[in-house]
């Protein structure tokens, strides 16, 4: 299920989506576990989802933010719970509930431990060679939705994260393999070149540093255990080495560690640092799941470009964004505690494969600091699945009550998988019905896009695209109002809809426009301008509004003066002239 997952676009295609959560909800019912998870977890567990659920509460029990306030007295319609998209929450805490039941049914069990080692390393091994045929073969894999086209995943990073698990899984079935003959080590060690070529043509840093890094721990672990500092030396000389590799082999890769014009290191900082200003601002309890997406523009200062920020380059901060640092608090409690339960690393209980699951779990929770794999299901199933495999607690006692319990959460996941929608863009229907000229079917969809999305400025735009093709021209008015406040840096927003308005009252396009210019400066700025000046009225009074728009922009000056009619552009020189 884990390898069909990660296949299946990482599991981030909303088919995809529902499919596994009905595969864990059969798999809960035809096999259920006998067992009850550590009464830690289960309490840990609990107050996550209960945190998760608060969001629910009504509003008026919390401070208001300053940006709801806004948003009400501009007629954008919020629910009365706290969280402003009870949808997108409902569908958060489903995965939320499915990853927790996941590491609370799976169990650490040394009969089959070997054998899972071997077929996820195996299968990810053969993902990785799958991946380099169709790259040298320019071939796009069914199901696959790289934009690179390397990986199943359409962000190269998580590729690299699950590549990376595999590595070191495929090592520590090596480390294992040579106890007994060392020949047998060998089809493991192809397996991890294979995997480790992959992650260089991915061209991911994070993926290197994820199977190094997981690699180094397992050395320190290793270690530890024997209180050797050989043991020490040679580890490192080994990272050392494979990083070594990887650099010389790969200058693309060296000049993106070394902060080339890829590397967008720098601008992950930006995102940070306006996360955690989203994360002071927040109530107690966070903004709830599933928001961050849509209330992160209100918080953007350092990061502001003319680009779309949808995550904030880190699992953890995430978390802190949605659920507040109690719930990164928790989740942390909860790894803790699931980690620990690999100790003691003893002899006879294939410690070589533990050490190496171990330190790729922690690996793994390391990299969701910089990134967002959690938030993927191919990855993340694959990582708590590899913690499992690390743990070695002892055989927990069977209750005749656990395998209720267990179908009884499968049912609620298979409902869930039921009801699961299935990828259903409203947005974009509603700009095919309005380029249909059917703007009645148009309005419909964008309605059900802003009850859906009540903070993506898209429903608004294209509900007011249809409104102003109506001639309902108060109603586009105040939906496109609302779409700029919404998303308050983009300058598409306004330029579309000056845009839009230059086609039916070219008046009102002005307003929207000189939006636009505070939102950019040069040389966009002169698009937009020269735009504005081919739909201005014939009006000393218009072209006087937009030479005040010019000020402290050199090139719109130039531009104005060049359209101006003789007589104002003099008496304008005349005035700048009397201002020096």
């Amino acid at each position: 299920m884990v390898l069909g997952t990660i296949c299946w676009g990482g599991g981030t295609p909303r088919a995809a989506q529902a499919a596994v959560l009905g595969a864990l909800g059969v798999l809960f019912i035809l096999a259920p576990a006998e067992h009850r998870p550590a009464k830690g977890f289960v309490w840990l567990a609990l107050a996550w989802l209960a945190l998760a659920g608060v969001a629910f509460l009504p509003a008026v029990w919390f401070a208001l933010p300053e940006w709801r306030v806004r948003f009400g007295e501009a007629g954008v319609v919020l629910p009365s719970t706290l969280t402003p998209q009870p949808a997108h929450t409902v569908e958060a805490l489903v995965w939320l509930f499915a990853g927790l039941a996941w590491i609370g049914w799976l169990a650490p069990d040394t009969a089959t431990r070997r054998m899972t080692m071997r077929v996820l390393a195996a299968g990810i091994a053969g993902i990785a060679a799958v991946a380099l045929g169709a790259w040298a073969a320019g071939w796009q894999v069914p199901g696959w939705v790289s934009a690179r086209g390397f990986g199943p995943f359409p962000n190269r990073n998580h590729t690299g994260h699950v590549l990376a698990l595999g590595g070191i899984l495929a090592l520590g079935c090596a480390a294992d393999a040579a106890q007994r003959r060392a020949w047998r080590a060998v089809p493991w060690i192809a397996a991890a070149l294979v995997i480790a070529a992959a992650l260089v043509v991915n061209f991911s840093r994070g993926g290197v540093l994820l199977l190094l890094g997981s690699a180094g721990i397992w050395g320190v672990l290793a270690a530890w255990q024997q209180r050797s500092w050989k043991i020490a030396t040679l580890s490192a000389a080994a990272v050392l080495a494979g990083a070594a590799c990887v650099l010389i082999g790969s200058h693309s890769m060296a000049a993106r560690f070394a902060g080339g014009a890829d590397s967008e290191v720098g601008f992950r900082v930006f995102i940070w640092s306006d996360t955690l200003a989203m994360v002071r601002a927040g109530p107690w309890c966070g903004d709830g799941l599933g928001n961050f997406r849509q209330l992160f523009p209100l918080f953007r200062e350092a990061s502001v470009i003319q680009q779309s920020v949808w995550h904030p380059e880190s699992d953890w901060l995430w978390l802190a964004a949605e659920m507040s640092w109690l719930g990164v608090a928790l989740a942390l409690g909860i790894f803790v505690l699931l980690a620990r339960g690999a100790f003691p690393l003893v002899r006879g209980s294939q410690r070589r494969l533990r050490m190496a699951a171990l330190a790729g779990a922690l690996g793994a929770a390391l990299h969701g600091l910089v990134d967002v794999p959690a938030h993927r299901p191919g990855s993340a199933l694959l990582a708590l699945m590899v913690l499992a495999l690390a743990r070695h607690d002892p055989t927990p006692l069977a209750l005749p009550s656990a395998r209720w319990i267990w179908r009884a959460i499968g049912l609620v996941l298979v409902g869930a998988a039921l009801a699961w929608p299935r990828g259903h863009d409203d947005v974009a229907e509603a700009g095919r019905l309005a380029d249909a000229r059917d703007l009645a079917g148009a309005a419909a969809a964008a309605n059900r896009a802003v009850a859906r999305t009540p903070l993506g400025w898209q429903g608004y735009y294209v509900r007011a695209l249809v409104a102003a093709n109506e001639g309902r021209v108060l109603a586009a008015l105040a939906d496109f109002r609302r779409a700029r406040l919404i998303e308050p840096h983009l300058v598409s927003v306004p330029q579309e809809e000056g845009r839009v308005w230059a086609q039916i009252i070219p008046a009102l396009a002005l307003p929207a426009w000189e939006d636009a210019l505070l939102r950019v400066g040069s040389p966009r700025d002169a698009e937009i301008f020269a735009e504005m000046l081919r739909v201005v009225p014939n009006d000393a009074g218009a072209r006087a509004k937009l030479l005040a728009l010019t000020q402290g922009r050199p090139e719109l000056r130039r531009m104005w003066l060049e359209f101006a009619p003789p007589a104002e552009r003099e008496a304008a020189e005349r005035a700048e002239k009397q201002e020096r």
